[in-house]
């Protein structure tokens, strides 16, 4: 993450990063999703989760049941350091689907943002020139959404708000220049905190918008149960970073022996890409632990 993408994510909440997915990669990834029969009242891919708001929208997943190529974008390599940068080397994966959308489906109510706080894991906060967002969404879009057509909506400076939005703002009954609009070409992705207002404008292109979205956390928070695992699916073909995405929220392990040890599984960047390691810090026995383990040490020699 250069300084000016920085500046502009700390600025607005949200990012742009374009042609993420090259031309073979995009239409690979739509000719995975055509012919899904939604607007049929059919399911051909079988999406075990599916909410169609109304005749015209729908969410379709979980992501990370589909087939590949739709089922790579969750551990794209091109958003990965953007990822950690934000979220730290812990990350996780915690939920993902596919928005279908044709003309007719309306707006996206206005939702979240800094304020009202109700989860303090899920804040935005920056402390020495370093970014923590504790929720993340990225947008992967299939399809053009310039500015007349809709799509992505967002309140610019939310994600640190102070106050909440009023309610009539969030259902658009009263709009202004504060709510803006985010053309985005097809391949390009929206990467977004999830504290920042966001929600979609009425679609109005004559073709069907696609998006894919993910969501990550840092490791030890979980936004979503259940947390998804590769022991979801019958897939044996998981590489190691998916994996290491696709674990439950989780603690630091402590184990008393020899004193303690923290464990935790990281992501690192090699010239051969992205691989999975493994650390342990040892942590400093306290005075009674060390003074216990060497009373153990001389009952163990008399014995």
């Amino acid at each position: 993450m250069n300084e000016e993408e920085k500046y502009r994510f700390d600025l607005n909440g949200y990012l742009v990063l374009e042609d993420v997915l090259g031309a073979e990669e995009l239409a690979a990834v739509n000719s995975a999703l055509d012919g899904h029969g939604l607007w049929e009242g059919e399911n051909k891919h079988d999406f075990r989760l599916l909410k169609q708001y109304n005749p015209f929208i729908a969410n379709a997943g979980p992501l990370h049941e589909t087939e590949r190529p739709v089922r790579d974008l969750l551990a794209h390599p091109k958003v990965l350091p953007y990822l950690e940068e934000l979220l730290g080397a812990d990350l996780r994966y915690d939920e993902g689907q596919v928005l279908f959308a044709r003309k007719g489906a309306g707006a996206l109510v206005l939702h979240n943002g800094n304020t009202p706080w109700e989860y303090p894991p899920l804040s935005y906060q920056v402390r020495e020139g370093q970014i923590y967002a504790g929720h993340l969404i990225v947008a992967f879009c299939l399809t053009d959404a310039l500015a007349d057509q809709g799509g992505f909506a967002v309140v610019p400076g939310s994600h640190k708000s102070h106050f909440p939005m009023p309610d009539e703002y969030a259902a658009w009954e009263k709009t202004g220049d504060f709510v803006s609009r985010v053309p985005v070409k097809a391949g390009s992705v929206v990467l977004f905190a999830d504290t920042a207002t966001h929600g979609s404008w009425p679609w109005a292109a004559d073709f069907e918008r696609r998006v894919v979205f993910c969501r990550y956390t840092a490791g030890m928070v979980q936004h979503t149960s259940p947390a998804p695992v590769p022991e979801d699916t019958d897939f044996d073909d998981w590489t190691p970073v998916e994996r290491r995405l696709l674990r439950p929220p989780f603690a630091w392990h402590q184990e008393n022996d020899g004193g303690f040890k923290e464990r935790q599984r990281t992501s690192v960047r090699t010239e051969e890409g992205w691989v999975m390691s493994e650390y342990a810090q040892q942590i400093i026995p306290s005075a009674e632990a060390t003074a216990r383990d060497a009373a153990e040490d001389i009952a163990g020699e008399r014995g």
